[in-house]
């Protein structure tokens, strides 16, 4: 996969996914924002900020794989010596969860609204944009109308009530 379809298609898990890939490819050095900077524009080619890389650390961290030192007054992360759980479901199983709710729970979706099941799905935090995304991929494979009243608010329908997935 190329640089640019793997941006293209990259949500915030597996941008994670591939940072601990990068991360465990490199030297065995403790890594810093600054470098999870670089590294996005580096093999990401993408302009993801500090905030940004500051989060992804902080979700590895919590998930296992890395840990948490301070090296010359900054705080940088270690890979985990430990082997951590690996998440608890993977990105076809929560879309999966997300279709069978949308079958069997009628009226308007929103992407708060599949954000609480995607989150109860995953067991952990969902971004709204994760949300929405899988909402678009949804209405993008025919499931789901389409539905903008005015501009930044949409909601989507089911096309097919009461069929599950």
């Amino acid at each position: 996969m190329t640089t640019t379809e793997l941006r293209q298609v990259m949500d915030v898990t597996a941008r994670r996914d591939y940072l601990l890939t990068l991360i465990k490819q490199g030297p065995q050095k403790p890594i810093t924002t600054g470098a999870v900077c670089f590294l996005y524009r580096t093999y990401l080619r993408s302009p993801l900020g500090r905030n940004a890389a500051r989060r992804d650390l902080r979700d590895l961290a919590h998930r296992g794989h890395l840990s948490p030192t301070t090296v010359e007054g900054q705080r940088a992360y270690l890979l985990s010596p430990n082997t951590p759980v690996r998440h608890p479901v993977n990105g076809q199983q929560m879309l999966a969860a997300l279709q069978r709710a949308i079958a069997t729970e009628a009226g308007e979706w929103t992407p708060g609204r599949a954000r609480v099941v995607l989150r109860r799905a995953a067991g952990t935090h969902i971004y709204r944009s994760v949300a929405r995304d899988r909402l678009e991929r949804l209405h993008r494979d025919g499931l789901l109308e389409l539905h903008s009243e005015r501009p930044g608010h949409c909601y989507y329908t089911s096309v097919t009530e009461g069929a599950v997935a």
